[in-house]
């Protein structure tokens, strides 16, 4: 053997000794709801390593900048309004090293109703529930210069099984973030549950569509929400997607608009 093939073999030997002693992080994961309490988490001190055991802890994802060299940790929640559901990751450093959620009834709570899921894209802010029970409303509220401000209301459908809505947003160029506070029926012992919040770039190029003159379909660029007004400006046809039917529409000159922006006209023959 060649010296050079003995140098990478000893760096190999090496490099495998030093990252065979790494110890992977390890996950402990509670999820759950703020309300208004503090929760505490017990944060043992390996002797051996002599460090704490808890590394790191996220929040809906997102990094909690505390002091982690302490054997007792809390979170308070901040900047998040009551009733949002918050999900803690916490890194540590393996199972005989991990930390003790001391009151996790600080974040649990008793309902039946739950946000399933929530996503928003350049054209609609869709969202499905389970366990609604008699009428609710939806408040569809978007944030603007850090305070939320309601877009829509929404009744609900009140179906126990499961229901899915559909809210058009007029977005803005750049960033754009929603949530849904689901109010409960009325004499309800809670009164409101928030969703989680989603976010959504918006840079978007003008929508194109052809024929300009058309007898069946119109064909957009890409898939987007559209409003059609006849001559007398009253609101004839509405959808989503990137093929219009204007079968139905009677022959004259209308107006369409994409995402209440970007107007053009088309005849329809």
């Amino acid at each position: 053997m060649n010296k050079g093939a003995i140098l990478f073999a000893l760096i190999v030997f090496a490099a495998s000794s030093i990252f065979g002693q790494v110890t992977p992080k390890i996950e402990t994961n509670i999820a759950g709801v703020y309300q208004g309490k503090t929760l505490f988490i017990q944060n043992p001190f390996d002797k051996a390593d002599r460090k704490f055991c808890v590394d790191n802890i996220y929040i809906n994802e997102k990094y909690v900048d505390i002091n982690y060299k302490l054997s007792a940790i809390k979170i308070d929640f901040e900047g998040y309004d009551l009733f949002t559901p918050v999900k803690i990751r916490i890194e540590h450093k393996d199972t005989l090293c991990s930390p003790t959620i001391i009151n996790p009834e600080a974040i649990l709570f008793h309902t039946i109703f739950r946000f399933v899921s929530v996503s928003l894209t350049d054209s609609a802010l869709v969202w499905s529930t389970k366990g609604e029970t008699g009428i609710g409303e939806f408040e569809i509220e978007r944030l603007q210069n850090g305070v939320w401000v309601d877009q829509e209301v929404r009744q609900g459908l009140g179906r126990y099984e499961g229901a899915e809505y559909t809210h058009y947003p007029n977005l803005e160029e750049g960033a754009n973030k929603y949530r849904i506070k689901y109010n409960f029926p009325r004499g309800s012992r809670v009164k409101y549950l928030f969703s989680w919040e989603v976010e959504y770039d918006h840079y978007p190029e003008p929508v194109e569509f052809k024929p300009k003159s058309a007898k069946t379909k119109v064909y957009l660029s890409r898939s987007t929400h559209y409003e059609i007004y006849d001559a007398g400006s009253t609101l004839v046809l509405e959808g989503q997607g990137n093929v219009i039917d204007v079968t139905v529409l009677r022959q004259g000159q209308y107006v369409i608009y994409f995402n209440g922006r970007d107007p053009g006209t088309f005849i329809k023959e």
